[in-house]
């Protein structure tokens, strides 16, 4: 029987490693819709995560974020968004910065984001997979929202999402 337990624990160990591999190679929100569909409950997402790694995937999700930023809808807009993200291990903080016409993500707090948006893990993640609309979510109670609301409002315009619109993120 402990044969039978090491070799369970080996094969968690290769799905774990390939759960990182898989989020090591997101480059979509496409392929990240992908990866949601497959996880199914927000729980099993959160246990995934948890895996993996919530910084890896995080730092994923918000590196990829200045790929998806349409600079020509921002105009001269700019402003720092920090988001703060409730994860199985404790409230995470991220930022995106956009100025000068690019969106640059990152991991940390910052002391005078212009917007600050709470949200879950499972449910940033739907929103930068274009899976979940940003404002629906807010008046759904699922986004907390504060400092400057229209530019918060406005955020869903600035990315694409590759699912016929555009959402705030990836």
């Amino acid at each position: 029987m402990a044969e039978d337990k090491v070799a369970d624990d080996d094969v968690a160990d290769d799905d774990v490693a390939g759960l990182r591999e898989l989020v090591g190679r997101i480059s979509t929100p496409q392929e990240l819709r992908q990866v949601l569909d497959a996880v199914g409950t927000d729980d099993e997402l959160e246990r995934i995560v948890t895996e993996v790694g919530c910084e890896a995937v995080l730092d994923r999700v918000f590196a990829l974020m200045g790929t998806r930023f349409l600079a020509g809808r921002a105009g001269r807009e700019s402003g720092i968004v920090q988001w703060n993200i409730q994860t199985p291990d404790g409230l995470r903080a991220y930022h995106v910065t956009i100025a000068e016409g690019t969106a640059v993500g990152g991991r940390g707090a910052v002391e005078r984001p212009r917007t600050t948006l709470t949200v879950s893990t499972p449910d940033v993640l739907r929103i930068c997979s274009g899976r979940l609309n940003g404002v629906s979510a807010f008046m759904a109670g699922k986004i907390k929202l504060s400092g400057d609301m229209m530019f918060g409002a406005r955020l869903e315009s600035l990315f694409d999402n590759d699912a016929g619109g555009s959402a705030t993120g990836t």
